[in-house]
């Protein structure tokens, strides 16, 4: 059998831990919130005091958590993976990072005997609790059978981008599609909302002519939201969305260096999008 574990539950990690423990899995979870974790531990995981623990207790380890300095204090910190490595021990890496985290992470820990992989996710917390997250692999063909059938707990659709860290890579243009949608959608509000015109009629078009995203439609209940609706609780997490648009809006621009004109366009993006954090 099969021993996981997961490292990270935030809102992705903890659904995707919830439906793998739905399976009868046995999973030993890490998160610095004692909370999440005693969540995890009444749908019948095992509470680990570290990575490194995680890592000792399992064959293969899931890393989600927000952003690279958090990837590599899970991997290679006081308390990470790299120091409850055995030889055969596979870590998939979800969170959305550049490139280079999933490899410089993949070499810190080769010499232990430890295989890296890029997984990254796309499609909310609920699809991840009925498994039917869209994955983004890098260095699909180099993983074991346990792993590969792992991702299909996780998922319904594998997307392979080819060797260590593409699938990263994949995520993140994923991500800028996303992002770029909103912001277009928020520009558009606010022109017909400066000629006095109400927004319905624009969103009836976008219907019409095939325009409006599942995620775009989503995210307009937000446009229409009056400011006095919006309470503590939900500012707090308007913000964390907004931060984290930032955040894969600035690797963008680090992929995309090379290319003057594409850096000026995630530029134009990133300008967009900082008009939304009105609602944050």
């Amino acid at each position: 059998m099969t021993n996981y574990g997961y490292v990270g539950l935030g809102m992705m990690g903890s659904a995707m831990t919830e439906h793998l423990l739905s399976t009868g899995a046995s999973v030993t979870v890490f998160d610095l919130d004692p909370a999440t974790v005693e969540v995890a531990v009444d749908q019948g995981a095992t509470a680990a005091t570290s990575p490194a623990a995680v890592a000792q207790q399992s064959d293969i380890v899931s890393v989600c958590v927000p952003a690279a300095h958090h990837v590599e204090a899970v991997v290679t910190g006081d308390a990470g993976i790299i120091h409850g490595a055995h030889d055969g021990l596979t870590v998939l890496i979800h969170s959305t990072v550049h490139p280079d985290t999933i490899t410089s992470a993949r070499d810190a820990v080769a010499d232990a005997g430890v295989s890296v992989f890029d997984v990254s996710v796309a499609g909310g917390k609920d699809a991840a609790k009925a498994g039917e997250l869209a994955l983004f692999v890098g260095g699909l063909e180099e993983m074991n059978a346990e792993a590969q059938a792992l991702l299909d707990i996780y998922g319904t659709k594998v997307i392979s981008g080819g060797g260590v860290g593409t699938g990263a890579a994949v995520k993140i243009g994923v991500n800028i599609m996303t992002y770029m949608q909103q912001a277009a959608a928020r520009i558009a509000f606010l022109l017909v909302e400066q000629h006095d015109t109400a927004t319905e009629g624009l969103v009836d078009a976008w219907k019409h002519t095939g325009q409006l995203g599942k995620l775009t439609e989503q995210f307009l209940g937000l446009l229409e939201l009056p400011q006095e609706f919006i309470d503590e609780h939900l500012r707090t997490s308007l913000e964390g969305t907004s931060g984290l648009a930032v955040k894969d809006t600035e690797l963008a621009l680090q992929l995309g260096t090379l290319d003057p004109e594409l850096t000026a366009l995630l530029e134009s993006l990133a300008a967009a999008q900082s008009s939304i954090n009105r609602l944050s």
